[in-house]
């Protein structure tokens, strides 16, 4: 099983380290368009890798595409934050061309993969993604609910002064 995480930032950074430490995958490559980020990033989990016990291998990559050929499974994490003062209008029409560019990148060297979208404005960039690249909608995925519920779930907890993990919400 091949991985690529596209974007090293938090989320994406946070989603590959989780994907190795849960071994997902047996590669794994980390894509960033900024110079040096994702190499750097995937050798600080390489390195963690004797002291978690993981063995997915994992890779680096500044926006060379070629390196994800043939994953099975692509998740977007690319686009930037909403901006104080920033619509989302303003935001749909920054990230729309980022998320686009990606899923067409990807496809050009891994056909068969299945996207997960986890971009702003998720739904949004999820139907995006679905409709430019002519994919049938079981391949393309967005997992917007389940951060809301997440982030839901966390607020509550600080609401009512309990653990999260005691909550069941939705």
């Amino acid at each position: 099983m091949k991985i690529t995480v596209v974007g090293a930032g938090a989320v994406g950074a946070t989603t590959a380290d989780n994907i190795a430490r849960a071994q997902l995958a047996d590669d794994l490559v980390l894509l960033d368009i900024k110079e040096g980020l994702a190499e750097g990033k995937a050798q600080d989990m390489m390195q963690t890798a004797t002291l978690l016990g993981f063995d997915t291998r994992i890779t680096g990559s500044t926006n060379d595409y070629a390196k994800t050929a043939g994953s099975n499974v692509v998740v977007i994490t690319s686009g930037i934050p909403r901006k104080p003062g920033m619509t989302r209008e303003e935001l749909i029409g920054t990230n729309a061309g980022i998320v686009k560019g990606v899923a067409q990148n990807i496809l050009q060297y891994s056909p068969d993969a299945i996207i997960i979208v986890i971009s702003n404005p998720m739904d949004t960039m999820t139907y995006l993604a679905l409709t430019s690249t002519g994919l049938p909608k079981n391949r393309i995925i967005g997992m917007g609910g389940t951060l809301d519920s997440a982030r839901f779930k966390y607020q509550l907890s600080q609401h009512l002064a309990c653990s999260p993990s005691d909550l069941n919400a939705i």
